[in-house]
């Protein structure tokens, strides 16, 4: 496109400002637009007067622009340039104002260079605009941090009382005849400090987790022993319930690499999903099997209403109330599974539900054999 073709009325109607330069550098169109934008009708000197004319500095605002570096000057060269941003400000804008400018060199039809034309516009209010929310978004940050950190000494300080309580609660029904609404005051007492225990530990490990301070402690660890501890752990839980816990495994002899703690834990929040899922007389089932090469999948069933297709993700999501029963248990609070799936990413496996047969669901875990977490 030549300068002979471009409508000064046209470009006069555009809401960008436009300016065109000859060959030899001299400014010889601005449309409206340009001269509302940058407060100065058009100057006829070279490139080297255009700072002094138009006040033209880098966004920072107290280094002038350099003029090899305008895009109008490059364009020249027959460089295309895109979104160059400058600050304008003379007598007229004294604040200042912020453009995006666009330059392209004119041809004719031989292709030789005869002007160059530069595109810009007013982003002033846009980069105002867009520091307010930066700062607010930084505010908000900063405010979530220190509210996470609060949390996190509350939640921290919460494990000693809870564990006194645990014991107590112990010795109490262990060692001390007391008539029956006692016993179950106290059994009452236990299971919900047991559940609020692993809901402290839940939530420090899934802030660890997601601020990337919670590492894994790797030991050799053999899953079938692994297996029978998670069982004997929830013995009580199971007998409150009326329920049976059956554990088999193909990898008796088998170690994987792994954290062994967070391992249980992971185990024994999906077994405790499970009994708060599973019918009374039921039976939940954890069973460990090799998978390809350097796998194994362990799967925790039970066999309650089962998880929806629809629902099969959220249920991992923190805080989460997705409940398999609508009719009951709406204290949970979605953070024993993001917990679980937290610590099996951290291993490098994943987790997944699925439906058991003939009922319920089957959470499954896949884990690698061998330290090649990602």
């Amino acid at each position: 496109m030549s300068m002979d073709s471009m409508s000064p009325s046209l470009l006069n109607s555009l809401g960008e400002g436009v300016m065109l330069a000859n060959d030899r550098g001299q400014i010889v169109f601005s449309n409206a637009a340009a001269d509302r934008i940058l407060g100065v009708k058009r100057t006829d000197g070279p490139p080297e007067a255009w700072a002094e004319h138009y006040g033209v500095f880098l966004p920072d605002g107290a280094t002038r622009f350099p003029t090899e570096a305008y895009p109008l000057v490059r364009a020249l060269h027959g460089e295309e340039t895109d979104n160059i941003e400058l600050l304008i400000r003379n007598s007229a804008v004294p604040s200042g104002v912020l453009i995006w400018a666009t330059g392209r060199p004119l041809r004719d039809e031989n292709g030789q260079i005869t002007g160059a034309t530069v595109v810009f516009r007013d982003i002033t209010a846009v980069r105002k605009t867009q520091e307010d929310l930066e700062r607010a978004n930084r505010q908000l940050l900063e405010m979530q941090k220190r509210q996470a950190e609060m949390s996190t000494f509350i939640v921290h300080d919460l494990k000693t009382p809870l564990t006194g309580i645990l014991g107590n609660a112990d010795v109490l029904l262990e060692g001390h005849d007391c008539d029956p609404v006692t016993r179950e005051c106290l059994k009452d007492i236990r299971e919900y400090a047991r559940s609020l225990h692993r809901m402290v530990l839940d939530l420090l490990d899934v802030h660890m987790g997601e601020d990337g301070a919670l590492e894994l402690q790797r030991v050799q660890v053999n899953l079938h022993e692994l297996l029978e501890e998670v069982r004997s752990a929830m013995a009580p839980r199971l007998a409150e319930n009326r329920q049976e816990l059956e554990v088999s495994s193909a990898l008796e002899e088998s170690t994987i690499n792994a954290d062994r703690e967070l391992l249980r834990r992971t185990l024994q929040n999906l077994v405790d999903n499970c009994v708060k899922y599973g019918p009374p007389h039921g039976t939940i089932r954890i069973d460990a099997q090799p998978f390809a090469e350097d796998s194994v999948l362990l799967r925790v069933r039970d066999e309650g209403p089962g998880v929806p297709p629809e629902l099969r993700e959220r249920i991992f999501d923190k805080y989460a109330q997705v409940e398999r029963d609508s009719t009951r248990h709406r204290d949970s609070r979605g953070l024993g599974l993001r917990f679980c799936q937290m610590a099996v990413s951290l291993h490098g496996g994943r987790i997944w539900v699925e439906d058991n047969q003939p009922s319920g669901a089957s959470f499954c875990l896949l884990l690698p054999s061998a330290d090649r977490a990602t």
